[in-house]
């Protein structure tokens, strides 16, 4: 057999090696990556089987009810959806932004249509005893049993934050 053509054959082989090697450790999942910030180390996931996903907790201050809706982007990046709160009190909205609709209802306010892409995400696990639930899915996680109470879980990137 000529050079140029075991040349040929063993390039196609290695590049359907290399093909193969990419599907199979290509993550098909999605997933919700928990990074420790002090240590940068893996906390915990959850497998996203969808693109929203919210966060119902109780605020460290006025300790009220907050339940905070987002999306993942086709670019992995995370878009604050919609916002359900009890108070006006600090930390909290008093109205709508551009865009967005602002609503009471049954003594909660709602913020739709919100379009807040999230350049750092931030997740603080107080130590106050309140409740701190991650629901995705149809499921309700609580992040207060699985994460360690006074860690501040972000990442940066978010692109990075999902895999």
């Amino acid at each position: 057999m000529p050079k140029k053509t075991n040349q040929w054959i063993l390039l196609s082989v290695l590049a359907l090696i290399l093909i193969l090697a990419a599907i199979i450790f290509i993550p098909i999942e999605k997933r919700i990556v928990f990074i420790d910030n002090r240590e940068g180390t893996l906390t915990a996931f959850i497998k996203a089987e969808n693109d929203a996903f919210q966060i119902n907790y109780t605020h460290s201050i006025h300790l009220s009810e907050v339940l905070e809706g987002y999306k993942i982007l086709p670019d992995n990046r995370i878009r604050m959806v919609e916002l359900e709160y009890e108070d006006f009190n600090i930390g909290m909205p008093s109205n709508a932004g551009e865009g967005e609709t602002f609503v009471e209802k049954d003594g909660k306010y709602l913020i739709t249509n919100m379009k807040r892409e999230v350049d750092d995400f931030r997740l603080f696990v107080g130590d106050v005893d309140a409740h701190l639930f991650f629901l995705a899915d149809g499921h309700q996680y609580d992040l207060k049993k699985t994460l360690e109470q006074g860690e501040i879980l972000y990442h940066q990137n978010p692109a990075r934050f999902i895999i």
